[in-house]
């Protein structure tokens, strides 16, 4: 009997077994739960069924892992670059032009993950450098011979390095290495706020996002990209639930990689770790898996302003040529040889010339209508004779060809764009330029912010201050005889 029911007992099983053949796995009304048989000691079965233990593999990624970035101007015009960072309007200027006029504020920010824990990101270093219309440098050259500002080529002008050193594991310090006198670049706050991952390891991984605040001073390297009316190439920058993507991402080293665009701002993000996990006998294909960074690009439209002029004043007798030095007659014996050659000071991102045009002087009772004209109550501008800034040799106005005299660069003496045959090349350092660098003429030294001779590093000769001559034709009436200066400052600029 005891026979029969085992029979019994099998021959439903396997009806049971058979039945489910027929079922639709697929059907929702189905719930299927953990299958399991047990089997008595005394019974005759020769198999045993387990599935409710799971194999769990946790992958670690030696490397921080950059999840986002972004290149971005505050739109609000009264933020002081330290508070409320958060809190401010921002919107992206990567991959495109963007203004430097000293007080508008610009982030990066960035979005980075580590599997081993905040305290294992040591630094986040980001450099920036005009490219010069070559993408081949993909660091800003900032270790070795020949690296960073290096001479003749580099400079506050057209490169930067901020740094955030999380080494304390206590409070992190952000830091402007170069340039370092503040002036050029001004380094505002950071902000860093905890955030999560979806992607990352559970009570393990920490992710922060992060703003490093700044200020381009006035001579910041004009960046015209493909052109200043032209598209730039844009690459993608995203990140969905956790999965970052983007045309310049490389999902293998969690990089990303965007020079496309050439005279542009490049720029560089790194962030390292010290490895807690990996060092040692676990990394010994001596690959460097403790960095990832972020390469990409932004422009920078051109700036040019005349900041400031004095006038200038001549004393002189009928048939003589008086000027502005202090060697001349009226200030050797008159002035205590102090000279009274002039300085404009400028401002230009770029390539720049500065041109200088003066009309017919008129005497000063002809000028308010006291007298009637006389042609002896005006003084023709071919008397005018002009020297300074890159210019040592004294010329003179005239009616046809030289209606304008050039200070910086050289050209016809229209005026016109198209005359222009040189352009003196744009400062590395200051963030303004002076005529009179070279102390002729008794005169201090005049350099730009916080630079002297010997850091000046400029591409240019130092210039000399402006001096203002006149060839007094004899019989001229006395008196005093005045018009005005006009000055043209030019920035070389790209479509």
């Amino acid at each position: 009997m005891e026979s029969k029911r085992k029979k019994f007992f099998a021959f439903i099983v396997v009806l049971i077994l058979v039945g489910t053949l027929s079922i639709n796995f697929t059907t929702k009304s189905i719930v299927f739960n953990s299958f399991i048989m047990h089997a008595n000691a005394g019974s005759n079965e020769n198999s045993s069924w387990h599935n409710s233990t799971y194999l769990n593999v946790t992958i670690e990624s030696k490397r921080p892992r950059i999840n986002w970035y972004d290149f971005q101007k505050c739109e609000n015009t009264s933020f002081d670059g330290r508070s409320d960072i958060d809190s401010q309007p921002w919107g992206s200027r990567r991959n495109a032009l963007t203004e430097t006029d000293n007080s508008t504020w610009y982030r990066f920010i960035i979005n980075i993950s580590s599997d081993q824990g905040w305290d294992n990101i040591e630094y986040i270093n980001v450099s920036s450098w005009h490219d010069d219309g070559n993408d081949s440098d993909n660091n800003g050259l900032l270790t070795g011979t020949g690296g960073y500002n290096r001479s003749g080529n580099e400079g506050g002008n057209r490169n930067f390095f901020l740094v955030y050193d999380n080494t304390s594991n206590v409070t992190a310090n952000y830091t402007l290495i170069y340039p370092s006198n503040n002036t050029e670049i001004t380094i505002g706050n950071y902000s860093e706020n905890n955030v999560s991952d979806p992607l990352g390891i559970s009570g393990q991984t920490e992710t922060h996002n992060i703003s490093f605040v700044f200020k381009p001073g006035y001579q910041f390297r004009y960046a015209q990209g493909p052109g200043e009316s032209q598209s730039w190439t844009n690459d993608t920058v995203t990140n969905t639930n956790g999965m970052p993507d983007g045309t310049g991402y490389n999902a293998t080293t969690s990089c990303w990689e965007s020079f496309d665009n050439k005279w542009s701002w490049n720029f560089n993000i790194t962030a390292e770790n010290g490895g807690e996990n990996w060092k040692g006998s676990q990394d010994t294909d001596s690959i460097d898996r403790y960095k990832s960074w972020v390469n990409d690009e932004f422009g920078i439209y051109s700036y040019t302003e005349i900041v400031s002029a004095t006038n200038a004043e001549i004393f002189g007798a009928p048939g003589e040529r008086h000027s502005t030095n202090g060697s001349s007659w009226y200030n050797a014996n008159f002035n205590s040889g102090n000279s009274a050659n002039i300085t404009v000071r400028t401002r230009s991102n770029g390539n720049y010339t500065l041109s200088v045009n003066v009309s017919d002087l008129k005497h000063i009772a002809y000028a308010t209508g006291s007298v009637p004209y006389d042609p002896l109550l005006m003084l023709d501008n071919k008397t005018i004779y002009v020297r300074g800034g890159n210019r040592s040799t004294s010329i003179n106005f005239s009616d046809g060809g030289q209606s304008v005299i050039y200070l910086y660069g050289f050209g016809s003496g229209d005026g016109l764009l198209s005359g222009i045959t040189n352009w003196q090349s744009h400062e590395v350092n200051g963030t303004s330029k002076y005529t009179g660098e070279s102390g002729d003429d008794g005169m201090s030294e005049l350099y730009p912010n916080n630079y002297d001779s010997s850091t000046f590093n400029s591409k240019n000769s130092a210039s000399h201050y402006i001096e203002f001559a006149c060839a007094i034709p004899a019989g001229q009436i006395a008196g005093k005889y005045t018009t005005h200066v006009y000055y043209h400052l030019r920035s070389q600029t790209h479509d």
